[in-house]
């Protein structure tokens, strides 16, 4: 059995333990994971829409017309989808020059207001998603015929998400911010 070494009075003092990496909740992880997955799902929709249009140029028995707005509505719905989890693991558009430029509180600070901004924008984008799946409860696509308040409903969710991340985003502005890697396993 080893005994752990003390430290002799004459020795440096030991740097502070690092904090660990700040992990989220459940509740955010899963959703994360929903998101994801309904971004895969659109990225194959996108994917197959494209590739039936291509084939159906030479066999014009596979023309249909649905598909081609089934590949814009999925295309709309990977981009709202998104938003929340961009922002949740700081894979958002950002512009680093204050990050550089700025250190300590004064960064903590910037963190703060930048959070809270996008939380106050995400937010109003929330109540307008909300207010057009009021609008057009009974609109319908021109060729699916899906209705328009399922389409409003992924922006909200996505909007929604963006807005809770950006609240947690606020609370952690004190640590540093991780590096975003598309290609991380969860």
């Amino acid at each position: 059995m080893t005994a752990e070494p003390v430290d002799s009075p004459d020795a440096p003092p030991r740097p502070p333990e690092p904090e660990p990496p700040w992990r989220e909740p459940r509740i955010l992880r899963a959703w994360a994971a929903a998101e994801l997955g309904i971004a895969c799902l659109a990225v194959a929709t996108i994917f197959l829409s494209v590739l039936w249009q291509v084939i159906s140029r030479y066999v014009p028995a596979l023309n249909w017309q649905g598909v081609s707005e089934l590949a814009n509505y999925s295309l709309i719905v990977l981009t709202f989808i998104m938003v929340g989890y961009l922002i949740g693991n700081n894979g958002h558009i950002v512009i680093q020059i204050i990050d550089y430029a700025v250190k300590g509180r004064a960064l903590t600070v910037v963190k703060v207001i930048s959070a809270a901004c996008t939380a106050v924008i995400c937010a109003l984008m929330v109540w307008e998603a909300w207010e057009l799946i009021l609008a057009y409860p009974d609109r319908r696509t021109a060729a699916l015929e899906i209705p328009l308040w399922i389409l409003y409903t992924l922006p909200l969710a996505g909007f929604l998400s963006g807005a809770v991340r950006a609240i947690v985003r606020i609370f952690l502005a004190g640590r540093p911010d991780g590096f975003f890697d598309a290609a991380e396993a969860r």
